[in-house]
């Protein structure tokens, strides 16, 4: 009893405790573009193969990626994710290169699911970021009036996360239908520093610019999936998604603020005030295809792609972005699940991913590409099967040619998988 209350309670406290956290997980001097840096799905055990989860999944970890693959969940499990992400940023100065180091972390996602209809119908929700920004630089110019330097001091943060709710139905013995709800909202804030640096007189003072846009619509995702039988305990298994274009309602407050020297405001006015627009978001469309070997061998690949160009704010367009793509190409090695070891039971990953961002700096793309490693151990307990899973990535985004910026990566993702065969199981014995 003791026991049922310490795991039921900690569930209870992680769910709340998820839900108000609004930690940056990422961060990526891109993402003051647009509304930030797009997040493609995926928990800790996809992103240890690349970002692959289109097709593949097994009833020890949630899918939230391919909405039909949340049938794949047998029992009800629990899965929450966090992440650290640590960055060298170089850039072109115009004397010479700069490099500057950030780190940045905190929660990044959670899903539930629990069996509706053993082996026929599963419902899950979550909580996992939609896009995020998280930014911070400063420009100089040297020809500011009197001889002084004015600079810019720029700076954003917040992003829009999607909670989704998820039916997932398993037609016969190898197909499998999803559909996905997702409610989208949060809000982007920035924060722009004006002031000159190198004035002997004191008659000029800092201007503050403050924005807050707010995001709030629904949109949706429908999953296929379908297991094909090639020999005993292997399988070609075939995923896809298609999300269609979505508008939802943007709300935009910005401030002024005239500050003395020393950052006392004395003046301040309102440019905008809470005024309502439309934006419009692109659809998705993703497949994949992998080959597996139960629980012992999967080898896959995904493709996702979304059209940038046709993002409006307002009505209009962004000329910062343009088409995107990922690619990613993984795998998974169990040496014998049977086996009474650990060293043989847990989960090896692997993987590489090669993105075209959205966004486009003087018209060229700005790519990614990375290596991502990863492994899960199991942790048997008399209520099931669960996961402590780890993975890392190291990755390059851009380059210091045409104006970009050169990210250098290293993240590493934490997630914990809670599977249990007695929740919303029905007693057979008093």
């Amino acid at each position: 009893m003791l026991r049922n209350t310490i795991k039921y309670g900690g569930l209870i406290w992680a769910l709340f405790f998820c839900w108000q956290l609004n930690a940056q997980h990422t961060q990526s001097g891109y993402s003051a573009i647009g509304i930030g840096e797009v997040n493609w799905g995926g928990y800790t055990q996809n992103a240890s193969m690349g970002g692959l989860g289109l097709s593949y999944n097994t009833r020890f970890f949630l899918n939230n990626m391919n909405p039909a693959l949340m049938s794949s969940n047998y029992e009800s499990v629990f899965q929450l994710g966090l992440s650290l992400d640590s960055r060298s940023v170089t850039g072109n100065t115009g004397t010479g290169n700069e490099t500057y180091s950030t780190t940045a972390g905190g929660f990044k996602d959670f899903g539930f699911v629990l069996p509706i209809k053993y082996g026929k119908w599963n419902m899950g929700f979550g909580l996992t970021p939609y896009t995020t920004v998280n930014y911070g630089f400063t420009t100089e110019n040297a020809n500011g009036p009197d001889g002084s330097t004015a600079i810019a001091e720029v700076e954003g943060r917040g992003g829009i996360d999607k909670v989704f709710w998820t039916n997932s139905f398993r037609i016969g013995k190898n197909f499998q239908l999803g559909l996905e709800f997702g409610f989208l909202f949060g809000s982007l804030q920035t924060d722009d520093l004006f002031f000159l640096e190198g004035l002997t007189a004191t008659a000029f003072g800092n201007s503050l610019v403050q924005e807050r846009r707010s995001y709030s619509g629904v949109n949706t995702t429908l999953g296929l999936a379908y297991k094909l039988p090639l020999k005993e305990n292997q399988f070609l298994n075939f995923g896809g998604i298609f999300t269609p274009e979505t508008k939802i309602n943007q709300t935009r407050l910005s401030t002024l603020q005239n500050q003395s020297g020393n950052g006392i405001v004395f003046s301040s006015d309102t440019l905008v005030n809470n005024l309502e627009t439309k934006t419009t978001l692109p659809g998705r469309l993703g497949f994949g295809i992998s080959y597996e070997k139960s629980q012992a061998l999967m080898l896959g690949v995904d493709f996702q792609t979304q059209d940038w160009t046709q993002y409006l704010d307002n009505g209009v367009s962004n000329q910062a972005y343009g088409k995107s793509f990922r690619l990613a190409i993984g795998g998974e090695i169990i040496p014998n699940y049977q086996d009474l070891k650990l060293s043989k039971r847990i989960s090896y990953r692997f993987g590489v991913h090669y993105e075209r961002t959205p966004y486009l700096i003087n018209n060229q793309d700005v790519n990614d590409i990375g290596i991502n490693l990863g492994t899960s151990v199991p942790l048997s307990a008399f209520w099931g099967v669960s996961h402590v899973n780890l993975g890392v990535t190291f990755g390059r985004r851009g380059n210091i040619t045409e104006d970009r910026i050169r990210e250098s990566y290293f993240r590493i993702n934490l997630g914990f998988s809670i599977q249990d065969l007695t929740w919303f199981a029905r007693g057979k014995f008093d």
